[in-house]
């Protein structure tokens, strides 16, 4: 029964931080639809239940993501399945499970890492649109900042948010000794 009710759970939140992305966050003004909120719950998932659940959550959710969009089916899951493997790779090998500072690097790194291959696969499966290479666009970079900004501290607040309500996350910054 807990198996169900698991699928049920990662199926039931990935349509709502879809509808809620799509819906909502995608028709705010300028600086503030460069939220990804499906990103961000993806880090916020890969801290709290690991990375198979993650995996299987990223997967109900990027195939969402692809019905609803004009890119060729299959670019955001891949995206989102090579950014959660590098984000698990990350955690496991270089990052602790309980940092303040682990938590926004992975954050950082994870977005810069989905952006550029989602914008390279968009890229190449686009071969009959005569547009220009997404590294030189302007629009690429102030987007991708304002991503970062957004995600960044929409973690932090989680991180300090879990800091004063569980005992899970610790706060750890570097000591002198």
């Amino acid at each position: 029964m807990t198996k169900y009710f698991n699928w049920f759970f990662l199926s039931l939140s990935a349509i709502l931080v879809f509808v809620l992305q799509r819906g909502l966050i995608d028709a705010w003004p300028y600086a503030y639809n460069h939220i990804n909120l499906v990103f961000i719950v993806l880090i916020i998932f890969l801290f709290l239940f690991g990375l198979k659940k993650t995996i299987i959550f990223g997967l109900i959710l990027s195939i969402l993501l692809d019905i609803f969009s004009f890119n060729f089916f299959g670019v955001s899951i891949i995206a989102v399945f090579l950014t959660l493997l590098f984000s698990g790779f990350m955690l496991d090998n270089w990052l602790t499970h309980r940092s303040a500072y682990s938590f926004l690097a992975l954050t950082f790194f994870a977005t810069i890492f989905y952006n550029f291959v989602l914008y390279l696969l968009v890229y190449f499966t686009g071969f009959l649109d005569d547009s220009s290479f997404f590294l030189w666009s302007g629009n690429f970079w102030v987007g991708l900042f304002w991503e970062l900004l957004w995600s960044s501290l929409i973690i932090f607040v989680f991180f300090v948010v879990m800091n004063l309500t569980s005992n899970r996350l610790k706060m750890a910054f570097l000591e002198k000794k």
